[in-house]
């Protein structure tokens, strides 16, 4: 019996011992999921706690970003959540890819998003690309012997690697990429201009248009987002596991005294700061003539100064940076105002929100797709002076603020505790139900990276 023969039988072996026999799950993560202060890294914290509750061997693969220190392994509550954690390595940081490089980039979209030819690179992924993610990814899924591998929508074209070396592969994808990228073609002027936009355009949709069709399953966040994956890739499961909390762990809050309007958001991300712009310069000065003492506190981190020195000199306006605890901040404001006109991202503070049972201002882009309703749930508005009107009213009526936020909470409830989406996974996903062949298993353990 050769070495290869011998290591299979012996991970067969191995695998077949009672108890043994977990289905084995590796989820990359963009980001070290903690603390968890954002929609995107509650999005994280969320899925890695659905793996566990569904009995697989969860292994945790992270890369780490420039614009965010990665707390010790040791102090998040990782080792409850995960059999196994390690770090990919650091992306490589957007502002170092020199202008040639940018602009090479941006001509090989072009040209590859136009014909809808398969790359290496895509517009959200290079800063990964560029560090061989893809590589360290099937790496570790052969350590793992792994029998899926969970990967970011960002890093979808990685799965034609991964299947082709027998891994199984499930996409989280929190974004329709081509939108996204249509919303900022639309409403944004980036390095570059338009061109670039729509560049990135061009390859997302072919991304999404090459790849989603050959992984195992797909995850989105709402029953529209379900509707579009059907179209672009028919015959992929695609399930609606919505941005979820854990239930039992965030609890209503008494409706605050004081007149605070609380906004959290990274501003890193283009239409959070356009969100804060917007409260700050169109919104709050029409609160502030019917509410002389109300507060608008601004939550997050990676504010520029400059936009922060501008927001601090209107009255009443705090700028607090990043904060520890997104629930703390929460607590202390009467309203929530969620003026974000460009969906990227999950929009989780909302959910957050409404499980704390908070009352809820927030524009019709931030809820499209989501199961709430304006006026029971949250008060949906879009123009600035109706915008302030709500946030008035609000003020103005507890009564109000609470019946709206108990409704909130109702809807939270049912529809995005991570109750519910454990019991859509258990249902209906391949973790849930993947075949126990152990000889494969045991072959992709025994697996080199020939």
């Amino acid at each position: 019996m050769n070495s290869r023969e011998e290591c299979i039988s012996e991970a067969t072996a191995a695998l077949n011992r009672p108890g043994a026999r977990q289905v084995r799950v590796l989820t990359v993560l963009p980001d070290f999921p903690f603390p968890a202060t954002t929609g995107l890294h509650l999005r994280m914290v969320s899925n890695l706690d659905l793996v566990r509750r569904l009995g697989c061997f969860s292994a945790l693969l992270y890369f780490s970003t420039e614009e965010r220190e990665t707390a010790p392994v040791e102090s998040a509550p990782l080792a409850a959540m995960c059999d196994e954690v390690r770090h990919g390595g650091r992306r490589f940081p957007h502002q170092e890819f020199s202008t040639a490089a940018l602009i090479g980039y941006k001509l090989d979209f072009l040209v590859r998003g136009a014909l809808r030819v398969p790359g290496h690179s895509y517009p959200f992924s290079m800063s990964y690309d560029r560090v061989g993610a893809e590589k360290i990814i099937l790496a570790g899924a052969r350590r793992l012997g792994a029998d899926f591998v969970i990967l970011p929508s960002m890093l979808m074209h990685y799965t034609t690697a991964l299947r082709k070396a027998g891994f199984g592969v499930v996409v989280d994808a929190a974004d329709v990429l081509t939108n996204l990228s249509a919303s900022f073609l639309k409403n944004l002027s980036g390095r570059g201009g338009k061109l670039s936009l729509f560049a990135n355009y061009l390859a997302c949709r072919a991304q999404e248009r090459i790849f989603l069709k050959r992984c195992d399953e797909l995850w989105c966040t709402s029953a529209a987002e379900a509707t579009e994956f059907q179209r672009i890739a028919p015959g992929v499961r695609v399930l609606v596991i919505p941005n979820c909390l854990d239930e039992k762990a965030i609890r209503p809050f008494a409706p605050p005294s004081e007149a605070v309007i609380g906004f959290i958001g990274t501003y890193s991300y283009t239409p959070n700061l356009q969100a804060a712009e917007f409260l700050v310069e169109e919104v709050f000065p029409h609160v502030l003539a019917a509410w002389p003492n109300a507060v608008l506190r601004l939550a997050g981190a990676h504010m520029p100064d400059d936009v922060a020195a501008k927001l601090r000199r209107v009255p009443g306006v705090e700028i607090l940076g990043r904060v520890g605890d997104a629930g703390r901040f929460m607590e202390d404001c009467a309203v929530l105002a969620l003026p974000v006109f460009i969906r990227g991202g999950v929009p989780l503070k909302l959910i957050e929100a409404m499980a704390h049972g908070k009352a809820v201002v927030a524009s019709p882009e931030l809820v499209d797709g989501l199961a709430v309703a304006d006026g029971r749930d949250i008060i949906v508005r879009s123009k600035p002076d109706d915008f302030a009107a709500a946030i008035v009213e609000l003020l103005g009526d507890a009564g109000r603020r609470k019946l709206l936020g108990e409704a909130a909470r109702d809807t939270f409830l049912r529809h995005f505790s991570i109750a519910k989406a454990e019991s859509a996974l258990r249902n209906q996903s391949v973790l849930a139900h993947a075949p126990n062949d152990l000889e494969h298993s045991a072959e992709k353990q025994c697996s080199t990276d020939e």
